[in-house]
């Protein structure tokens, strides 16, 4: 007597193999598209510039001071920054040793970097502008 075929049961399973395989690796090319696209960068770290990445929230990427995008300078948009945290609260004394003016890139005084900050305009230079 002839043993029974079983090539269509391994084929069920080969079948059902590659299918589960395909699932899989398209499940890994969706999480490290997502991953990649919600990225958001600590403080501290490099942001904006080609790679566009984004600070975290409650940080703010400061570009390099002097380095101002246009005359207005609030927007610094494709330059290359650091993230920084934005200041929810500044002082500033006139006589005091927190009064060191800095010259924005939108062409204002601010009382202080932290002021600059809290704003979110990028430094043109220390002192007054």
């Amino acid at each position: 007597m002839i043993p029974p075929i079983r090539f269509p049961a391994l084929a069920f399973i080969a079948l059902a193999f590659i299918a589960l395989a395909f699932i899989a690796l398209a499940f890994i090319a969706l999480i490290a598209t997502t991953d990649q696209a919600a990225h958001a960068v600590p403080a501290g770290q490099v942001c904006g510039g080609i790679a566009g990445a984004a600070c975290d929230k409650g940080l703010w990427c400061e570009p390099i001071a002097g380095k101002c995008a246009s005359s207005s300078g609030t927007q610094a948009g494709s330059q290359a920054g650091v993230c920084v945290a934005v200041p929810k609260l500044c002082i500033a004394r006139k006589n005091g040793k927190s009064f060191q003016p800095v010259c924005g890139c939108n062409s204002k005084t601010y009382s202080n970097d932290c002021f600059r900050r809290a704003y979110r305009v990028a430094k043109f230079h220390d002192g007054k502008c």
